[in-house]
């Protein structure tokens, strides 16, 4: 069996959410069923981590090596079809890895008609129709904080406004969108990091000038500008949120 078609082999004992690997079913080593196990299946290794809040296997070898560029994980959003699967580059534990988001269910079934002294056994194999799911749940904000400023209180220049949002499932962020504090100088707070994962991060660095005796953020804060925010199966995200009032505790001054 080639390269690929074991790749795929095994990708689709992936999506089906089963605990086993490639006919390994009944095998107790082969079940994803503790964060952090490693295995490999010919030369692709495998661990169990979560994804979305449920124990699931990622590829953690480089994906096809050898292959094209084309099929690398070097971008977050990315979609390739292996065969009949869709996955998509996103980000686990901040490492971009190739994520599964549909499945082909097929089967097979292989009969073996009765022989006799007078005749040769024959194989005939029938396989069912292909059929592709893909998800259309909408990302929708779970929770939003602040990251807090240093013991005093305050916020010095060169330090950073941060804003933590929690999706309900990954989210790939386009463009350059940014969220609006509640702030009497300073406003506008451009998107840093959390590509391709259930949780996104906002930073503003304060800068000599900026004076705030009290920071917060304002409802449905999001400027897209331009941008989008979107599931994997490019669902557009619900970004609908409660204020966050201005508080003492996070001061911005010199």
């Amino acid at each position: 069996m080639g390269k690929r078609a074991f790749l795929g082999l095994a990708l689709v004992c992936l999506l089906v959410g089963s605990s086993s690997v490639v006919g390994a079913a009944s095998q107790e080593s082969s079940r994803c069923s503790r964060a952090g196990k490693v295995i490999k299946v010919s030369d692709v290794k495998l661990v169990c981590g979560r994804v979305n809040r449920k124990l699931s296997w990622i590829l953690i070898s480089n994906y096809g090596a050898g292959s094209k560029k084309s099929s690398r994980c070097s971008k977050a959003g990315k979609v390739i079809n292996v065969f009949d699967l869709k996955i998509v580059c996103g980000r686990v534990n901040r490492k971009l890895s190739w994520i599964l988001i549909s499945k082909a269910a097929t089967t097979s079934q292989v009969v073996s008609p009765s022989t006799t002294a007078t005749t040769v056994a024959t194989t005939t194999t029938t396989t069912t129709a292909t059929t592709t799911t893909v998800s259309t749940a909408i990302p929708k904000i779970v929770s939003v904080a602040f990251r807090q400023p240093d013991a005093d209180g305050t916020y010095n220049i060169g330090q950073f406004v941060r804003v933590a949002f929690t999706f309900s499932i990954p989210v790939v962020v386009s463009g350059s969108p940014y969220v609006m504090l509640d702030a009497s100088t300073i406003g506008k707070t451009p998107f840093l990091d959390g590509n391709g994962t259930t949780g996104l991060m906002f930073s503003y660095t304060v800068v000599a000038g900026d004076v705030e005796s009290g920071v917060g953020l304002i409802a449905n804060s999001f400027v897209l500008n331009g941008g989008t925010i979107k599931s994997l199966t490019g669902v557009s995200a619900d970004l609908t949120h409660s204020r966050i009032s201005r508080s003492g505790t996070r001061l911005v001054g010199p």
